[in-house]
């Protein structure tokens, strides 16, 4: 509870540091990205099963999903912070492959102008630029879906991690392989092995007055359950962050471990 109470006076030191980030990012000539932010927290998996999440959120249950990600043993991409990840649904063609690259313990203002700097303009569209909040932990990331058909190798049911390293190569988008370089790029997806997958129910609701996203992820016996919304506002996200912060605490739900869906995979 110490370390919760620590985390209060945070977020609201952290909401005044993210609007003033953002000031100061509209001061640079090459930070034209305007991210939007993601608000998340974990909340307490013993507590949110189905019907509870239902009742809490009056939630609505979307879709039964496998989640995959792809690194070196040693997690190169990962250390380079790259992410792979791979969504396939449960009784639909349709599967996701999500490139992504993030910048932790960097000021969101550094990490714009480095962005910039690989030829990032904020035009586009095809990309998310997103400042994560989550925990202690404030993070700008650059991610690309690719929304694909599934196939007879890469399926709700089965996924043959070669063929499913083929489709991540063929859709790789080329300031993501050209980051660094491509040689580095191909070389390490080369030598990818799969970690997961984790098994995942997803579903859309409501916490005071927002829209809210619950993802409820299992993974080797262990369970997180994941509470989210989105806003393009800097402003906005730190008043919602502050009021989910302050509800979850004050009703039980916060739960102690924040740790990011990718660690609670990868870290296993």
């Amino acid at each position: 509870m110490t370390k919760l109470k620590k985390w209060a006076f945070y977020i609201c030191v952290m909401g005044l540091t993210i609007i003033s980030m953002m000031s100061v990012s509209t001061t640079q000539a090459k930070a034209a990205i305007e991210p939007g932010h993601e608000i998340k927290f974990n909340i307490k998996p013993e507590i949110f099963k189905e019907s509870t999440i239902v009742q809490v959120f009056q939630a609505t249950k979307k879709d039964d999903v496998k989640i995959y990600f792809y690194d070196t043993f040693d997690q190169s991409f990962l250390h380079n912070d790259y992410i792979h990840r791979l969504r396939v649904y449960k009784g639909s063609n349709k599967m996701d492959i999500t490139y992504k690259k993030r910048f932790l313990n960097t000021s969101l203002s550094d990490a714009m102008v480095e962005t910039a700097n690989h030829g990032f303009t904020g035009s586009e569209s095809n990309y998310k630029f997103e400042l994560d909040s989550k925990g202690d932990h404030r993070t700008f990331t650059i991610s690309r879906k690719e929304s694909l058909k599934t196939s007879a190798d890469v399926s709700y049911d089965t996924v043959d991690t070669s063929a499913a390293k083929k489709r991540i190569l063929e859709n790789s988008p080329k300031k993501i392989v050209n980051w660094d370089s491509e040689a580095w790029y191909k070389n390490t997806l080369s030598q990818a092995v799969v970690y997961g997958p984790a098994n995942a129910m997803t579903y859309k609701g409501s916490f005071l007055g927002h829209e809210a996203d619950i993802e409820v992820w299992q993974y080797k016996g262990d369970m997180m359950v994941e509470l989210s919304t989105k806003v393009d506002d800097a402003a906005q996200a730190a008043v919602i962050e502050k009021q989910w912060y302050e509800q979850l605490l004050f009703a039980g739900y916060l739960s102690v471990d924040q740790r990011g869906k990718t660690a609670f995979v990868m870290d296993k």
